[in-house]
């Protein structure tokens, strides 16, 4: 598959309240969860800038994809793929920034897919 870029429109990403952050956590880990006082939490995409498939997945959950072979548009050299979403319907990858700046995608998300 040859590599193919573009540029979705800016959307960031809206911050959740540290309490229902919380509550969301303690209910997925089946007991309480305190996050520090300094923990920002924001809600991921909901759709591909790509394609616009609702079917979006965070980076980290793939299992096999690390920094040899992911594509560098969405390796984040600090925060390694805590901001990067896939998209399994299109095979587009990119960095959701938290502010409203232009999304750059990438498909596919993959290096030698």
């Amino acid at each position: 598959m040859e590599r193919e870029t573009g540029i979705g429109d800016p959307r960031g990403r809206p911050f959740v309240p540290r309490d229902q952050a919380e509550a969301s956590l303690s209910k997925l880990a089946g007991r309480e969860v305190k996050l520090p006082e300094q923990a920002v939490v924001s809600k991921g995409p909901t759709s591909c800038p790509a394609c616009g498939s609702s079917a979006v997945a965070w980076a980290v959950t793939f299992e096999g994809l690390d920094r040899e072979n992911a594509d560098p548009l969405i390796w984040h050299e600090t925060e390694w793929l805590a901001d990067s979403f896939v998209c399994p319907d299109c095979n587009a990858g990119w960095i959701e920034p938290d502010d409203p700046e232009p999304i750059n995608w990438v498909r596919p998300y993959r290096v030698g897919m």
